[in-house]
């Protein structure tokens, strides 16, 4: 596995345009607007860094971690909008969004070192 310069750069600026969206969408009562910016960044580009920026050794277990990582993307990039555009607890948020990140890592940790027949 090798970061993808360009791609990765690419996926970090996506990530931070969809928190801000997320940001701009949020009301601005007790710095939600702030919350979903950060916790928006963090949990989409720790969905789309995988899918985007990452090169694969393995050709099958690399279209395997990309396609998973594109559905989470996706996944997570409709809870942080659900959750700004409603009033909120933001602890749940927090959890809620995060959970959803950590769920994935550990998912797509599981395809990386999955123990194939390669042949």
């Amino acid at each position: 596995m090798k970061i993808n310069g360009f791609k990765f750069v690419l996926a970090l600026a996506l990530s931070l345009l969809l928190g801000f969206v997320c940001e701009i969408i949020a009301p601005e009562v007790e710095s939600r607007n702030w919350i979903s910016l950060a916790i928006g960044f963090i949990s989409i580009a720790s969905m789309i860094i995988p899918a985007m920026g990452l090169k694969y050794d393995n050709a099958k277990r690399g279209v395997s971690i990309k396609v998973f990582s594109w559905i989470m993307a996706i996944v997570v990039i409709a809870t942080n909008i659900i959750f700004a555009c409603f009033e909120y607890k933001v602890d749940i948020y927090i959890v809620i969004a995060l959970l959803l990140a950590v769920i994935g890592w550990g998912i797509i940790y599981g395809l990386f070192s999955a123990k194939a027949a390669d042949r």
